[in-house]
């Protein structure tokens, strides 16, 4: 299908620059480049690896394209030029780098919206797992294990997966060796199939992983650590300690995947973390499992200097409709941060308590700060 539209689009150009008139090459110029959109976003979804490199070919191609019609004597607006092909390039560019780290182009968006006053009920499901091309084993468990060392990436990454859902007890320290993989997403597939597993022998390793040096590697350790639930849970208290900072912030997502109520007490005190992240993760997750207990430590946590903390410390809040967390948010309307203000707007929305509502009546301090 790739091939096909790719052809296509080669048909097209050599068409255009061979047997017509300078005028008809003209107007049809401008319609090249968008010939080749849809292999190009078929490659960057199904070989997310491979889709930058694409791109950059892609981007060449456009380039030498431009310079063979320049030297057969049509000429182009290099504006107009300019503009069609650069609306191509970024979407060539969003596309590939989106399916290469679809997770890290998720996050920064999410949280510009955030910071632009979203809900987060608003943020999520907002993208969905694109299907890829994957690898089908039709061996038994000693082909999938033989495919562990394969060079292929690919392979690699589709074999810790497969183990995972082979469930065999065998997998487990072929699969703590791949934590170690020099690639990220075998590594976090690994992880994820451990948590599937469940033998606990596997946990300290993946508390290991959470320092991994690549988020992807960590988020994959947090996730297996979950699916362990409570044979997890003890070890991930313990964790919330490690002189690590990566560890610690991967422990309280952990925690909150889990969503035991008995590990609140130990996410308060991660509220006084030095880290902002550590601190950041621990305010969400308390919004995200607590009880009555965190609107204390929620309160005090509006103080921090960490703009992200204060902002996900108001979310938290925005759960309870108590009369001084309905006072808490009032005056989160002050603070310095426009992001901190909205987030609080949308909070006292969402209670819809009169005295909120009067507050966001007034609206003029908001405004003079936004």
């Amino acid at each position: 299908m790739i091939a096909a539209f790719a052809l296509f689009g080669l048909f097209i150009t050599l068409f255009t620059i061979e047997f017509h008139d300078q005028f008809f090459s003209y107007q049809l110029f401008y319609l090249i480049p968008h010939l080749y959109i849809i292999p190009v976003i078929l490659v960057a979804l199904w070989y997310p690896k491979r889709g930058l490199q694409i791109t950059v070919l892609i981007i060449g191609a456009l380039i030498i394209l431009t310079v063979v019609l320049y030297l057969r004597g049509i000429s182009f607006d290099p504006v107009l030029s300019l503009f069609n092909a650069g609306l191509d390039i970024m979407i060539f560019v969003a596309v590939a780098l989106y399916a290469k780290d679809r997770k890290l182009v998720d996050q920064v968006f999410l949280e510009f919206l955030e910071r632009s006053g979203i809900r987060e009920s608003d943020l999520k499901s907002m993208y969905e797992a694109r299907g890829r091309a994957r690898i089908t084993f039709e061996g038994d468990f000693e082909e999938v294990i033989h495919a562990l060392q394969s060079t292929d990436e690919d392979a690699r990454e589709e074999a810790v997966r497969a183990l995972g859902e082979l469930n065999d007890p065998r997998a487990v320290n072929p699969l703590i060796l791949a934590l170690k993989d020099e690639n990220r997403y075998v590594r976090r597939e690994a992880a994820k199939s451990l948590g599937r597993i469940g033998d606990e022998k596997a946990i300290p390793a993946l508390i290991e992983a959470l320092k991994d040096e690549d988020r992807y590697g960590r988020e994959g350790a947090a996730e297996g650590l979950a699916e362990m639930k409570e044979k997890a849970f003890s070890p991930l208290l313990h964790s919330l300690s490690n002189n690590d900072w990566h560890v610690r912030m991967g422990a309280l997502i952990a925690l909150r995947i889990i969503g035991d109520r008995n590990a609140i007490p130990k996410i308060i005190d991660a509220l006084q973390d030095e880290n902002r992240f550590v601190r950041r993760e621990a305010a969400k997750s308390l919004g995200r499992i607590g009880d009555e207990r965190v609107i204390e430590p929620l309160t005090r946590a509006l103080k921090d200097e960490d703009t992200s903390v204060r902002m996900r410390a108001v979310s938290a809040l925005a759960k309870f409709s108590r009369d001084d967390v309905i006072d808490t948010l009032i005056g989160a309307l002050d603070d310095n941060d426009s992001g901190v203000r909205l987030r609080a707007v949308q909070a006292l929305e969402e209670i819809n308590d009169p005295r909120g509502i009067e507050a966001l009546g007034n609206g003029l301090r908001i405004e003079q700060k936004v």
